[in-house]
């Protein structure tokens, strides 16, 4: 019946070839759709991690957002997690964070800040734009976004003023040294985004606490396992504490993918119906165009359930055939995409590369939704030439 059925798409070859262009684009745009969803996908995840690390541990209460009360780990809080994560072998670094807001300014001009107070020695994963980063030793210092530094006429080694709200309510003030400007990909976030030693923030805010931890692994995906771990250890040694992972923080992460997910289901269905309709027209064309061979195939005496099995037969080769090579002219255009080196400017951010992830797995949705199509389309064709007459059809000879 295969063979039969190949020779049938063979001889009507202007529209096999028709329905093959239709499964082509189809397959190829579709697959593309899912690898650049997929880079950005990665891109996010990287984003998230730089900003989040892979982990984070706070106090208890800690990302309540109704708590009025601020959550601080003390000093001996810190000393036994510390010691839990420098016995974890897929711990690879991690860091105290203190987040501060205050108004940052020169003598002409201020701004509005926020950000937090780290480790020098690390946790200081961004793309420097002028100066340098923190270093161990610095104890004056800052490094502000990108945005800041423009905003306020910054040079590096200029000397700024910031003042802040300590934990108990108390404004105080401070005179840092700018070590450099950075971006981490969002313009709104580097304009008002500001990094300095854990050290002067824990003097600015009147503590010798910090508001988390931020852990990085090995491995991306020991996340979860590590997580459960931790949360046992830290139950043991009586530790008040919330371990969350950057799939918890990182908001932006999942409201973009929900968008990419939802649009890419609207364009699944669309192209689906697209080619539903195609196919079952052109089958219902060479349905009638076949009565009488269908007639005839049927007098000598060949059964309903063959008639029937060898169309479906024809438009599944069809998708079969225009779903593989469909894939493989959607990898073509994707790596000609990527060599072109294109960029887009998307929303509150600066120009970045248009990147098509290329992976074979990125073209299995669309090889099946091909699939479905073409063979769903067969079926009312398929069901009616088998279904008819012998004599109604030989009529048409």
């Amino acid at each position: 019946m295969l063979k039969i059925a190949w020779r049938n798409i063979l001889r009507n070859k202007r529209r096999s070839l028709l329905s093959l262009v239709l499964i082509l684009i189809s397959v190829a745009v579709l697959f593309l759709l899912r690898g650049y969803f997929s880079a950005t996908y990665d891109g996010l995840e990287l984003m998230a991690i730089n900003q989040y690390s892979h982990l984070q541990i706070a106090k208890e209460g800690f990302w309540n957002e109704g708590s009025e009360e601020r959550k601080i780990l003390s000093s001996e809080d810190i000393n036994k997690i510390t010691k839990i994560l420098d016995a974890k072998e897929e711990v690879i670094d991690y860091t105290n964070t203190l987040e501060i807001a205050g108004i940052l300014g020169t003598e002409d001009r201020s701004t509005i800040v926020s950000g937090m107070g780290i480790e020098t020695d690390n946790g200081q994963n961004l793309e420097i734009k002028s100066g340098t980063k923190l270093f161990a030793g610095d104890e004056t210092r800052v490094i502000v976004g990108e945005g800041v530094r423009k905003k306020l006429h910054l040079k590096v080694d200029e000397w700024v003023s910031i003042m802040a709200t300590t934990i108990d309510g108390a404004y105080n003030a401070g005179s840092l040294q700018l070590s450099g400007s950075f971006s981490v990909g969002n313009d709104d976030a580097d304009s008002h985004y500001i990094m300095m030693p854990l050290s002067f923030a824990q003097t600015m805010l009147n503590t010798d606490g910090v508001d988390n931890f931020k852990v990085m692994l090995s491995d991306t995906e020991l996340t979860d396992s590590t997580i459960q771990e931790l949360k046992r250890e830290f139950k043991r040694e009586g530790l008040a504490v919330e371990v969350r992972s950057w799939r918890d923080l990182a908001n932006f992460y999942h409201q973009v993918k929900g968008l990419y997910d939802t649009a890419f289901f609207f364009l699944s269905i669309l192209v689906f119906i697209l080619i539903f309709m195609s196919i079952l027209e052109i089958m219902s064309m060479s349905f009638f165009e076949r009565m009488g061979e269908i007639g005839t195939i049927r007098a000598i005496g060949t059964r309903r359930s063959q008639v029937f099995v060898q169309l479906i037969e024809e438009a599944l080769i069809l998708g079969i055939i225009g779903g593989i090579v469909g894939v493989a002219l959607g990898w073509g255009a994707g790596v000609i995409i990527n060599n072109l080196n294109i960029t887009y400017t998307p929303p509150s951010s600066g120009a970045v590369p248009l990147y098509i992830k290329l992976a074979l797995n990125n073209g299995i949705t669309p090889f099946f939704i091909i699939i479905l199509a073409t063979t769903l389309s067969a079926l009312y064709p398929a069901l009616k030439a088998s279904r008819l007459k012998v004599v109604e059809m030989l009529r048409h000879v």
